[in-house]
Parts: C-alpha cells; sequence; structure tokens
C-alpha cells in the first residue's frame, strides 16, 4: 500500500526470515560463531534465551542453514506445555521411525532400540532445535531433552561413538530460571547464550538498514522518530517491525514528507506498544 509513496521496493519491516533484511550486531555474529562451534564439535546440547521477539527463531533458522550446508540433519519443533509425548513422536516420525505408541517410555524405549540395532547402518547424528523451550518445564519436558542427549550412535569400525542428537533449546528467560531445578540436563547444556535487545544506537541502525536494504531514503524517518521508536520498541526487533510499519502506513495516509516522532506516536499507540513503553523519567539507555 505504502511502498510506491516511499519509493520502496517491499515492504521493509515484516516478521519474515529475508536474507537481505537480516541485520547482524556484534554480539549475534559471535553468538551465532559459537552455536555452530557446538554443531561442528557434536556437543550435546547449548542453550539460547531472551526477550519475546528478539530474534531467537531467526537465529534458530541461520543455525539450520548452516548444519544444511554441513549436510548435517535438521528436526525442527516448538516446543508446547505438556506436550512431550507429540513431540517425542514428531522427532521418531524425522528418523524414519514410523511406530507408534500411546506413552512416552513406550517411544523413547523404541528409539533406544533404534540406536542400538547394529543393522542400523545408516544412523547419523542430528540437530535438534527446539523453539519456544520455556514450555519443556510443564509436563516431561525436560526429562525428554535429558534422555535424547543420552542417546548415542554406536562405534563402527574406525568411527568412534557420536552422539545421536545436538539440541539447541531456545525460549524465553524462564527457561533460565526452570531448567536451574532439572540439574541433569542443565549439566549437559555446553553453550549458554542470552540475546539482548538492541541499543538506541543499533534500534536506528537497524530502521535505517531496513530502508536502505529495500531502496529507500534511511532519513524517511527523522532523528527525533528513531529515538522515539526506541523509546516504545526498546530495541526488540519484532516490535521496531510492527511500529515502524505501521508508521510508514500512517505516513502515506498523511501524505507525509518524513516520518516524525507524532507518527511513531500515534503508530505505538495502535500497535499497543503504548502501553508497555516505560515513562521518559523511568527509560534507561542501553550501553
Amino acid at each position: 500500500m505504502y511502498t510506491k509513496y516511499w519509493n520502496l521496493r517491499e515492504p521493509p519491516f515484516q516478521n519474515v526470515v529475508n536474507d537481505r533484511l537480516v541485520f547482524i550486531t556484534e554480539q549475534h555474529q559471535e553468538g551465532l560463531a559459537r552455536l555452530i562451534y557446538l554443531i561442528e564439535q557434536k556437543h550435546l546440547a547449548g542453550m539460547l534465551t531472551g526477550p519475546y521477539g528478539v530474534g531467537k527463531s531467526l537465529t534458530l533458522e541461520q543455525v539450520s542453514r548452516h548444519a544444511q550446508k554441513l549436510r548435517l540433519p535438521v528436526i525442527q519443533v516448538d516446543a508446547i506445555p505438556d506436550g512431550s509425548l507429540p513431540m517425542a513422536r514428531h522427532i521418531l516420525r524425522s528418523l524414519g521411525i514410523n511406530q507408534d505408541h500411546q506413552t512416552l517410555p513406550e517411544l523413547l524405549m523404541l528409539l533406544q532400540a533404534y540406536c542400538q540395532t547394529n543393522s542400523n547402518r545408516n544412523l547419523a547424528r542430528h540437530l535438534l532445535l527446539i523453539d519456544e523451550a520455556h514450555y519443556l518445564a510443564t509436563g516431561q519436558g525436560f526429562y525428554l531433552a535429558h534422555y535424547l542427549t543420552n542417546l548415542r550412535i554406536p562405534a563402527t569400525g574406525a568411527q568412534a561413538e557420536t552422539p545421536l542428537f545436538t539440541i539447541i533449546m531456545a525460549g524465553t528467560e524462564a527457561l533460565r530460571e526452570s531448567i536451574k531445578e532439572f540439574e541433569s540436563l542443565r549439566r549437559r547444556i555446553q553453550l549458554d547464550w542470552t540475546i539482548r535487545p538492541l541499543s538506541p544506537q543499533q534500534t536506528s541502525e537497524y530502521v535505517q538498514h531496513h530502508m536502505r536494504a529495500v531502496g529507500g531514503d534511511i532519513w524517511s524517518f527523522g532523528r527525533d522518530a528513531l529515538d522515539a521508536v526506541y523509546h516504545f520498541s526498546q530495541g526488540i526487533p519484532r516490535s521496531i517491525n510492527n511500529l515502524c510499519d505501521t508508521a510508514l502506513m500512517l505516513g502515506f495516509a498523511a501524505q507525509a514528507p518524513q516520518i516524525g516522532p507524532d507518527i511513531i506516536d500515534q503508530a505505538a499507540h495502535d500497535t499497543g506498544l503504548a502501553s508497555l513503553a516505560p515513562a521518559p523519567a523511568e527509560q534507561k539507555s542501553t550501553p
């Protein structure tokens, strides 16, 4: 609707994976490199945490693409409350095990037998990506993850025994807090990385990067408007996307020459972000 008015090839603030729009910070580069190291070294498990909308799912997608370049099979699943049984079924079917059982112990024993079958020469290590992993805290979720880290591909000839899965769990800060109560799994986690929200400067760079990537003028958002974007989004990329997309629509409707703080304020109210933003006196700058 607004792309022609702002001279854009496409909407710049979509909440979808688009390689041209990905904005990489130093902390993201470092964290991604550590996750890749975890995979390449055949470690057991890693944990990725951060607020909703900060980019955890995007990071998992980038990790998945890297694994595919290594020809490492990838299984992706979203955890759900009390969802251990359907999760286990999904994992087994992804491995080509189509037998079905009605209880989690039966499925896990089936999986164990699958690994121990000497005739199963084609068994390969898999990368298991679990998003929304804070939901593993309900029911038997953590036990399921713990059990999966115990599974091994038997040694054959010169090939040493290796883990069947490298598991990366991504979730909110609640994941880090709840997993402390499940020590056996916590001790298997060899990488713990938190994605933090963008700083005020990074937020401005994020907005301008997205505008530039689709052929737009990086100063379509004025300096005061960029400050307002940070205030209302608090550096959360998904909130920045929702806020700026709405602002471009409002600017088009008003035939504004530039997005100003008044338009950002209206967009914040329209998207519900205004009620979540801190009062000016409470806001703290992020280094």
